[in-house]
């Protein structure tokens, strides 16, 4: 029996999937503990549990911990889920010495009082990492590109027992910027065919997981199987070798293709059952409809799936056609289970994937306008009241979502980030927008401690709303109206503000110790640099294109001669002979 519950409390109106639920975890006894006093402290705290409102967000975290917030601002903030990537945490001698990890991540992290999810990637954006295979998906580490194994994966799940983890998942990450900012497949990972098998490997991971979830050692499986064909392949006459061979290579695909079945199911159950671990399923399919659909609907059949994972991170194309594919996986997904988005982070891509039967989602979006030196100053629902004016923005700003504390406009401001607020930042008139203006230009830690707690506050506030405007059955109604005063977010270049770039350069000096230097010759240094890395971004577009086109002529000249070569084994035998015979004729002459 699952520990994940998933209730539904109020289903919204017709003209939208929106629904508000609970997402509740039992806590589960600590398999790694040996004292008896750890048991029966488990044991007093198993009937408990840990609740996600829905629609709701696991908190983003890097390494294990949410960026800028100490424990104590951590605990104020309204989400119950932490969201931890195993390509960040996972250290360079793991899985190895997992025999000895004795505790759960959740107790080693002080997060017992949360509902942990684990998955393989970073959740908050797109990185390209190279390909997977049959035997292991590459992620990106502090230390580069590193491939972890099915079994490794197993291994981390076992020593980590986090409350949910993400299947094992052939994720396609072949995407890369157009000139508009619109993702679109590149290379050999735009095909159909290796779509097809990123949603079959999938699968397939995903039966070995429920059966590994149940105690079943599939990977021993695999090597009985695998044994069998070696012995077969040993035994082999000589006479039918060539035709073995071939029988042999299919068998070997199947064993590593196909899910594993035993028929001896009490022998086969030689581990221990993950008895508080859950599972969310990634559900796939690419830019190919027919295969999102395929990938949804098989998965949804699997028994054991506690919830569904859309990645629209790998999603190619523009806004509207993403919102598309992943409408086309949520319409065929169960409703009685939560799903999970990644990729939907602004406040109006929120609200849209909620209408589509979205649940739950992840604090990347505070978490980047924090590392901007952004705060937060919306509101959604009836608490949507705030004034431009009152707030500091005046018309050349283009969006009133939120104000830059980079801004020489804040210097001097002694009010709070947003009146009302009651995050600790603003509560009580504690610190002012020109303080955190001084922080951030001063280089101090504390700017984006009070900026996160603050964006973190507004963001769980949004939340709040929208699940009291499902409630009150004015969502789609408080939505309209929120697109219609905050706009779109503005698409985030990744460009520095100037006064950040001219500070970094003066502590670049400083930890040079370059000497002595005006502020203008920083500043200066500073915008060459930049210029310098624009102009390398330009000539790596370009050598891009170039072995893009260079790529496709030398695809059509292979062509041309294949089809040459085709048309010349066409010819009948009869006209080679009177061409030959007037190549003859004509060389004697």
């Amino acid at each position: 029996m699952s520990p994940l519950t998933f209730n539904i409390i109020r289903q919204s109106t017709q003209l939208s999937a929106a629904r508000r639920g609970t997402v509740a975890m039992a806590h589960s006894p600590d398999t790694n503990a040996t004292s008896g006093k750890k048991q029966i402290e488990t044991s007093l705290t198993s009937s408990t549990k840990r609740v996600m409102e829905t629609p709701g967000c696991f908190m983003y975290s890097v390494k294990g911990s949410v960026p800028h917030l100490t424990p104590d601002t951590l605990r104020l903030q309204g989400f119950g889920g932490v969201n931890v990537s195993i390509e960040h945490i996972l250290q360079d001698h793991q899985p190895a010495g997992f025999d000895k990890w004795p505790f759960s991540l959740s107790k080693f992290l002080n997060l017992q009082d949360l509902i942990l999810l684990c998955d393989i990637r970073d959740s908050s954006r797109y990185t390209k990492v190279p390909f997977n295979s049959d035997r292991h998906i590459s992620m990106k580490t502090r230390r580069g590109v590193r491939q972890l194994t099915f079994e490794e994966y197993l291994k981390v799940v076992r020593a980590y027992e986090p409350d949910i983890i993400a299947a094992y998942a052939d994720s396609i990450s072949d995407l890369d910027q157009s000139e508009h900012g619109n993702r679109q497949l590149i290379g050999p990972g735009a095909g159909f065919k290796r779509v097809c098998k990123s949603v079959d490997r999938s699968l397939k991971w995903l039966d070995q997981i429920l059966q590994e979830r149940q105690g079943i050692d599939t990977l021993a499986a695999q090597d009985e199987a695998a044994a069998e064909i070696k012995k077969k392949k040993k035994g082999k006459k000589d006479n039918n070798q060539e035709n073995g061979v071939d029988q042999l290579v299919q068998e070997t695909k199947k064993v590593h293709l196909d899910p594993v079945t035993t028929d001896k199911e009490p022998q086969a159950a030689t581990k221990k059952p993950w008895a508080g671990v859950s599972v969310f399923a990634h559900v796939l399919g690419a830019q190919i409809e027919q295969e999102r659909i395929r990938s949804a609907e098989e998965t949804a059949k699997r028994e054991g799936v506690d919830g569904f994972i859309v990645d629209t991170n790998t999603l190619p194309g523009s806004r509207d056609e993403i919102f598309k594919l992943m409408k086309t996986s949520l319409d065929h997904l169960p409703t009685d289970k939560p799903r999970l988005i990644y990729g939907m982070q602004t406040p109006e891509d929120v609200l849209r994937s909620i209408a589509l039967g979205a649940d739950l989602f992840d604090t990347s979006y505070p978490f980047h306008l924090t590392e901007d030196g952004k705060a937060s100053v919306y509101s959604f629902g009836s608490n949507n009241t705030t004034s431009p004016i009152t707030n500091g923005h005046d018309n050349s700003v283009k969006t009133h979502r939120w104000i830059n504390l980079w801004d020489d406009e804040h210097a001097d401001k002694f009010v709070p980030i947003l009146k009302g607020c009651g995050c600790y930042a603003c509560y009580g008139g504690r610190h002012t927008r020109a303080y955190i203006n001084h922080l951030l230009k001063s280089h101090e830690m504390l700017a984006t401690v009070l900026l996160m707690g603050h964006n973190m506050h507004q963001y769980s506030e949004f939340f709040s709303n929208v699940r009291q405007s499902i409630q009150d059955g004015t969502f789609e109604q408080h939505s309209a109206l929120f697109v219609e005063r905050f706009g779109t977010e503005p698409e985030r270049t990744g460009e520095i503000h100037a006064a950040q770039i001219v500070l970094e350069a003066a502590l670049a000096r400083r930890n040079r110790l370059d000497g002595d230097e005006s502020e203008e010759e920083i500043a200066a240094a500073a915008l060459a640099a930049e210029e310098k890395k624009k102009e390398k971004e330009r000539l790596r577009k370009e050598r891009r294109e170039n072995n893009k086109t260079k790529g496709l002529r030398n695809m059509m000249n292979k062509k041309e001669e294949r089809l040459a070569k085709e048309r010349k084994q066409e010819q009948p035998l009869h006209e080679q002979h009177q061409q030959h015979a007037g190549d003859e004729s004509s060389r004697q002459g």
